[in-house]
């Protein structure tokens, strides 16, 4: 396979070649690197970092750093960024090309034939002893990292411990190419301008090859392929050496007739080609060859049919240009029916029993060939001819566009009961064909169709082939791929482009030696062989190289002495059969990158970390598409990937060739994208490509926002709570407030009402007994007393209904009326006697404390009771109420007497302290009553000024 300039490489001069640890191809050119991928082409120049477009040397580290030799000095290449290391000032000669890795990791370099090593970002010229002062003209590597040194005019040297070791003298030549044999590490092949040697425990021998042109010019490269083959590139070509054949590539054979400059076999099996002017070669094997028009097929190169003859000629029946003759893998031409020029088209070539060739042309009849001339069958002259084969009874059955004949008594005898286009007929048995038509296979039995054949799936299909093998019946149909028919076990078995053919419509069909199935499809040849321990087969592609992607003709397809020939719309293909195929690798994957798309635009953005790092995106690139690519340059095409999305996806995909998929509106998480490649035909899985990536949560969806939240509207359902409760409490009290007021307007109006009504009564009452009194004789002293005793009964109730109307008065519900009106009751009640009445201590503040109405009423009835008692019972001097209030919440009102002092047996029968002891419970007050000696009596009420306040 051929890649050059037009296919993508960034020039056509081809150095040197290197494969990296990603499986990708390194080309050094004349016009800079590309690195290549099976697809597309990456390279760098002048214009993108390097220091010179002549790049000679291509190495790659451990690290996986690539180190390039330029024309003008170092430059290594790292994560896509390119680092240049300066040139002594006193190099004239900047080339390098040379490049090596010692087992430390130092990188060293050939510049001006001496050595140099990089070091912190230079190059530092190595310090030889006198003894190796003279020039070096390359260097190598073993496979333990030991470094080996070409002294011109010395030989081989070995760096050991710092000290250089002789390993092979070689002081008439100049070697400019060194490398390790690869399956006997201790031989050093050596190339120098007069031919390859080999260095073999001190003992060196020159290479000699009898079918190698030495005068062809210098050899300018070499390299041992995976099967030990050595390849040698030289000023014409290259040759190539196995154990049984040497043959040389040049522009006849797929290569060029250009310099080889440098090979590679890489570690996928390719062996790769760098050329001097036509780019870059891929070899593919000897497992098969091309003949077209440049091989002698004139006309056009569409072959449409093959055939052996007498003498094992293999004889190919071509579109318009009559028989071709490949013999001994040249092509001649044999024949051409008496037809105008282009028209010859033979569609059909069979060999009989006897040797002899049947010929079926298009209208052109039916010819047979005996090894000498060309003879046309009588009655087929202007017949169109697509199949010809013969029964066990020696008749012969022709398949034409029309349907099917069989040739008898020197007639073609139409075979009733079938009118459809007829592709292929097979011998099924002593006196039945399977026919293959256009609509299904029939069974002619007797020269009858048999209406009760029927062939399930194959019924309705359109066939293009057939052939027997073993109990096997092999069906090839137009577009749903090939059929097997076990017809001992009646088992029908479809394989299709799910199962790995280039493509469902089937030419042709023919089985090797081997017991491998061939066939020719409309897109290239596949292989089919049965797998181990089943009954099944497995199908394979027969090569890989874009001049296979061919569309076969219909039974065009033969067998002979371990090599398949297939007619191709380009020229016959040729297989060898005895070639095994390589086993497959799978591909090495990588991912290529990622983007984003965004937010709001429809522009994208590229993220440039290492796709091994954990990559954190806000919430709002939530949109990716992820690109991968499978590195597997032998068939890059046909690679398939399985991937996942760790954090979305369960499993992995179903196999797909699309390398990018696209994640769109990615809620916020950690996620873990995963990609494998499969290899085309086996499956074989990579190892797995790893992206890691976190969408981090808008702030309103991280914990701390939610912890926050909560808080808040736990705090904000308080709030709500508290304001619904203050909205409860106010209003409340302000219907409190407005019944205290009703309440306050009710008593007034009650009072002044009272006042009024009963007042005026009482009043009238009074003054209408003063009257009669006035009027009654004095000697009616029983009257007078009577109406005295109502007067005195009227004042008294008068008397009594102010304690009333002062307790209805809203103006009396404080603290400090209440008091002033125990103190008034106090002073009228002990004036007219001989008692002093005392009460001080109380000022203006207990305005403010607020009482209810049966607080104050309570307050002056208990006052008034004991006051009561002290003037009817006491026998005191002296009273004297006084206040100690022991908090803002608590007031002792105290009365203090020097009487008689308190009798409690004597206060039991009385209803006196049962009604104060009454009153102060009702009011939440606390009374204690008791003397402090033989005479005087203390009386206590503790109130609570903020209860129901």
């Amino acid at each position: 396979m051929h890649y050059d300039i037009e296919d993508g490489l960034i020039q056509s001069q081809v150095n040197r070649l290197y494969q990296d640890n990603t499986h990708r191809l390194w080309i050094a050119t004349l016009g800079g690197v590309s690195r290549f991928d099976g697809h597309d082409y990456y390279s760098i120049s002048k214009t993108t970092g390097l220091p010179n477009n002549f790049v000679y040397e291509i190495y790659g580290d451990k690290k996986g750093t690539v180190w390039l030799g330029t024309n003008m000095g170092l430059s290594s290449i790292k994560d896509q960024k390119v680092y240049n290391y300066p040139v002594p000032a006193d190099v004239k000669k900047t080339w390098v090309f040379h490049l090596a890795e010692e087992h430390n990791g130092t990188i060293w370099a050939v510049m001006n034939n001496h050595l140099y090593r990089a070091v912190n970002n230079q190059m530092q010229k190595v310090k030889m002893p006198d003894s190796l002062s003279c020039l070096v003209s390359c260097i190598a590597n073993d496979k333990a990292g030991s470094l080996y040194a070409a002294f011109i005019g010395k030989g081989v040297y070995k760096l050991d411990n710092n000290k250089w070791v002789l390993n092979a003298t070689l002081t008439d030549k100049v070697v400019f190419k060194m490398r390790f044999d690869k399956f006997e590490p201790e031989k050093l092949y050596l190339l120098t301008s007069k031919g390859l040697f080999i260095a073999d425990n001190e003992v060196i021998s020159q290479y000699e090859n009898k079918d190698i042109d030495y005068n062809s010019g210098p050899w300018l490269s070499f390299e041992q392929d995976y099967d030990n083959n050595l390849w040698i590139g030289t000023q014409r070509g290259a040759y190539f050496v196995s154990k049984q054949k040497t043959i040389h590539f040049t522009g006849g054979n797929g290569l060029t007739n250009n310099a080889v400059t440098d090979i590679y076999s890489d570690n996928d099996h390719n062996v790769w080609l760098g050329t001097q002017g036509s780019g870059m070669f891929r070899y593919e094997g000897s497992g098969h060859v091309i003949y077209d028009e440049s091989q002698g097929i004139n006309v056009n190169q569409v072959v449409m049919s093959i055939a052996h003859d007498k003498n094992n000629n293999i004889l190919l029946g071509t579109a318009g240009g009559g028989i071709m003759k490949y013999s001994n893998g040249a092509l001649s031409h044999l024949w051409q029916p008496a037809m105008s020029p282009g028209t010859a088209i033979i569609q059909s070539l069979y060999t009989d029993k006897d040797k002899n060739v049947w010929i079926g042309a298009d209208h052109g009849g039916i010819w047979k060939y005996d090894g000498s001339s060309f003879r046309l069958i009588n009655g087929t002259e202007t017949r169109s001819i697509n199949f010809i084969t013969f029964d066990s009874n020696n008749t012969m059955w022709i398949a034409t566009p029309q349907g099917c004949y069989y040739y008898e008594n020197n007639s073609m005898n139409y075979l009733q009961g079938l009118s459809s286009f007829t592709s292929s007929i097979i011998p099924f048995g002593k006196d039945s064909m399977l026919i293959s038509t256009q609509e299904g296979v029939k069974l002619a039995v007797n020269k009858k169709i048999d209406p009760d054949f029927k062939l399930g799936a194959l019924s309705a299909s359109s066939i293009l082939c057939s052939i027997v093998y073993k109990d096997l019946v092999l069906f090839g149909t137009d577009d749903r791929g090939l059929f097997i028919w076990d017809k001992h076990h009646s088992k029908l078995q479809n394989y299709s482009v799910k199962d790995g053919f280039k493509a469902n419509s089937i030419y042709s069909l023919v089985v090797d030696n081997n017991g491998v199935i061939w066939a020719g499809t409309g897109r290239g040849i596949n292989r089919l062989i049965i797998k181990p321990g089943t009954v099944e087969y497995k199908v394979q592609q027969a090569g890989v190289s874009r001049d296979l992607i061919v569309e076969s003709n219909q039974n065009a397809a033969l067998y002979d002495d371990g090599k398949v020939f297939f007619g191709t719309t380009k020229g016959i293909i040729v297989f060898n059969t005895n070639i095994e195929p390589l086993p497959e690798k799978p591909p090495h994957v990588l991912i290529q990158g990622v983007k984003l798309f965004l937010d709001g635009t429809k522009g994208t953005e590229s993220i440039d970390e290492d796709p091994g790092a954990n990559i954190k995106l806000s919430a709002s690139q939530n949109h990716l598409v992820i690109s991968f690519r499978g590195v597997y340059l032998k068939n890059p095409d046909e690679v398939t990937y399985q991937y996942k999305l760790t954090g979305l996806d369960n499993q992995f995909c179903w196999p797909v060739k699309n390398n990018t998929v696209d994640y769109p509106s990615l809620p916020p998480g950690k996620y873990t994208f995963e990609v494998k490649a499969l290899s085309p035909e086996e499956k074989i899985p990579s190892k797995t490509a790893v992206l890691k990536f976190e969408i981090v949560p808008p702030f309103y969806q991280k914990a701390i926002f939610r912890v926050l939240g909560l808080i808040f509207l736990v705090l904000l359902g308080f709030v709500i709570q508290y304001f619904l409760h203050r909205h409860q409490i106010s209003k409340k009290q302000a219907l409190e407030t407005l019944k205290r007021e009703e309440k306050q307007k009710l008593r007034q109006q009650t009072a002044e009402d009272f006042h009024d009504d009963l007042g005026n009564k009482l009043t009238r009452i009074t003054v209408l007994s003063d009257v009669l009194n006035t009027k009654l004789d004095k000697d009616k002293i029983d009257q007078k007393n009577l109406v005295e005793q109502i007067r005195q009964n009227a004042t008294a109730l008068y008397n009594g209904t102010k304690d009333i109307l002062w307790a209805l008065d809203p103006k009396s519900d404080n603290l400090y009326e209440t008091l002033m009106h125990v103190k008034e009751t106090g002073i009228e009640m002990f004036q007219d006697v001989n008692i002093d009445f005392n009460f001080d201590g109380i000022t203006e503040s207990f305005n403010v404390v607020k009482l209810p109405m049966e607080y104050s009423r309570n307050i002056t009835m208990i006052f008034k009771e004991l006051l009561t008692n002290v003037l009817k019972h006491a026998e005191a001097h002296n009273v004297e109420v006084s206040l100690e209030q022991l908090d803002k919440a608590r007031l002792i009102i105290r009365i203090k007497d020097d009487g008689n002092g308190y009798d409690e047996n004597k206060a039991k029968r009385g209803h006196g302290l049962v009604n104060i002891r009454s009153r102060a419970s009702r009011i939440g007050a606390q009374f204690k009553i008791g003397s402090t000696g033989e005479r005087g009596t203390t009386a206590e009420l503790q109130v609570k000024l903020n209860a129901n306040m």
